[in-house]
C-alpha cells in the first residue's frame, strides 16, 4: 500500500531548495556514518546499533531523544518504499510533493548525507487548502510524520495541482467510526516494547468499589524499564545497593485527541495526578492540535509531565516533550496496590524480577512479559488491528 509522509528537510525546511534542485530527501542524524555499513535486515538490531552511534556523537542527548531520532532516520532511509509520496515543507506554508524513486545512498560531507532519490512534481499544496485534521497532522513536531490516513484528501489536492493552491477547498476527512480510547493501549504497548519498556493496562473497573470515585488516581497504563548491564556482577551490586538505579517506572494517561486549550489543561493535570507515584509520567494522544503546542511546552517545563503522540507505526510515534524524572512515591504506590489488583500484580511481578537470582532471571522476566500487554509481530497485524477497532491508519 502506498504511504504518504510529511518530511521536514532541516529546521523549518531550510534545505528544501537544494533537495528540489538535486532531487532527493535526506536526514542529518549521525552524519559521518554510512548506513550501508550496518545490516538493516533486522530493524531492531539496526536501531540499537544506531542509537549507540547517535549517543556517542551527542553525549548531551537523552536515550529517548536518540531513539526518536533514529526512528525518523529509519523511516526516511528504509521505511519509505519506492513509489511512496512525500510532502516536504518549504517553511512558508506550502508543501512540495514528490515520489520516492530510489533506495538509500550516502552523500558524505553534506548537511543531509542520508538520502533517497525523489522525483518532484510541480505541485505545491498550501497549508490553508488542507482540512483541519490534515493541517494538525502535517504540523506535528518531528522530522517525518505518516499521513497516509488522509490519502483520499491528498490525492484530490495533488490532482487539483495549481488550482488547489489558488482556490483553497475544504475536503472533509473520511468518515470514521469512533474508536475507543482503550484501543490505543496496544499501539502504545507496541511502541514501548520497541524501546525495551514492558507495559500493562490498569483496568479502573477492577478497583475496590469504595474507591471508584477517585478518578484521578489510576493511571491508564504503567511501564517498567530494566537498565541492562552486560556483567552479572554489576547487576547484582546495583540491585543490592541502588535498586532505584536498576529500574524506571512509568505512568501513562491516554486520550484520543487534544484539540484545544481546555482539553489540554484537563488532560495534563489528570496525567499529573495519576502519575505522581512514578519516575516518569506521560500524557499520550493520537491526534494533537498544533495550536496547543506552545501551552503544552510551558506545562511540560513547569510540571515535568511528558507528551507522546502515538501512531499505529512505531516509527511515527513521537515523544514531543520528554518527562522529567521523579523519585517514587511509595505512599501512592501502596494506595494503588490496595485498591487495584492489576497494579498490585504488576508491582509483585516487577519486584520478583528485581530480586531474582541470575540463573533464573530470564525465566522470571518472561513471566512478567506474559503478564504485560502485547505488541505486534508485523505491519499486516497492525493494519488488521486498526481496521477492526476503527483506528485511522
Amino acid at each position: 500500500m502506498k504511504q504518504y509522509n510529511r518530511i521536514m528537510l532541516g529546521e523549518h525546511g531550510k534545505h528544501i531548495a537544494d533537495c528540489l534542485e538535486n532531487n532527493y530527501i535526506g536526514a542529518g542524524f549521525v552524519k559521518d556514518y554510512d548506513l550501508t555499513l550496518s545490516p538493516y535486515d533486522n530493524e531492531q538490531e539496526w536501531r540499537k546499533l544506531l542509537v549507540e552511534q547517535y549517543l556517542s556523537c551527542n553525549t548531551e542527548k537523552s536515550i529517548g531523544t536518540a531513539r526518536t531520532s533514529i526512528g525518523f532516520l529509519w523511516t526516511i532511509c528504509f521505511g519509505l518504499k519506492i513509489g511512496d509520496i512525500v510532502l516536504a515543507s518549504n517553511g512558508n506554508g506550502g508543501y512540495h510533493v514528490g515520489e520516492i524513486t530510489g533506495n538509500y545512498y550516502f552523500e558524505h560531507g553534506t548537511d543531509l548525507p542520508h538520502r533517497r532519490s525523489v522525483t518532484w512534481s510541480n505541485v505545491v499544496i498550501k497549508r490553508r487548502s488542507m482540512s483541519k485534521n490534515l493541517q494538525n497532522s502535517t504540523g506535528s513536531i518531528g522530522t517525518c510524520c505518516n499521513i497516509t490516513k488522509y490519502a483520499e484528501e491528498l490525492n484530490q489536492l495533488i490532482a487539483g495541482g495549481i488550482s488547489a493552491i489558488i482556490s483553497p477547498i475544504e475536503v472533509p476527512a473520511p468518515k470514521q467510526e469512533n474508536y475507543k480510547e482503550r484501543s490505543l493501549h496496544r499501539l502504545l504497548s507496541n511502541y514501548l516494547l520497541s524501546n525495551n519498556i514492558l507495559s500493562k493496562t490498569i483496568f479502573h473497573e477492577s478497583s475496590n468499589k469504595s474507591d471508584q470515585a477517585q478518578k484521578w488516581v489510576h493511571p491508564d497504563m504503567v511501564g517498567v524499564e530494566f537498565y541492562e548491564f552486560q556483567d552479572s556482577s554489576t547487576r547484582s551490586l546495583l540491585k543490592a545497593t541502588e535498586t532505584k538505579e536498576y529500574i524506571a517506572l512509568y505512568s501513562y494517561e491516554l486520550k484520543r485527541t487534544i484539540d484545544n486549550d481546555h482539553q489540554l489543561k484537563e488532560y495534563f493535570f489528570q496525567a499529573l495526578s495519576n502519575s505522581s507515584w512514578a519516575n516518569y509520567g506521560y500524557l499520550v494522544a493520537f491526534d494533537i492540535n498544533e495550536d496547543v503546542m506552545e501551552e503544552m511546552a510551558r506545562l511540560n517545563r513547569s510540571f515535568g509531565i511528558g507528551v507522546i503522540k502515538v501512531s499505529p507505526y512505531t516509527d511515527d510515534t513521537t515523544i514531543l516533550y520528554p518527562a522529567r524524572k521523579n523519585e517514587l512515591d511509595y505512599y501512592t504506590i501502596d494506595k494503588l496496590c490496595r485498591i487495584n489488583s492489576d497494579f498490585k500484580n504488576f508491582v509483585i511481578k516487577t519486584t520478583k524480577v528485581i530480586n531474582a537470582a541470575t540463573d533464573v532471571l530470564e525465566d522470571v522476566k518472561g513471566g512478567l512479559q506474559k503478564f504485560c500487554d502485547k505488541g505486534f509481530s508485523s505491519q499486516d497485524e497492525i493494519l488488521s488491528y486498526c481496521n477492526e477497532h476503527h483506528i485511522p491508519c
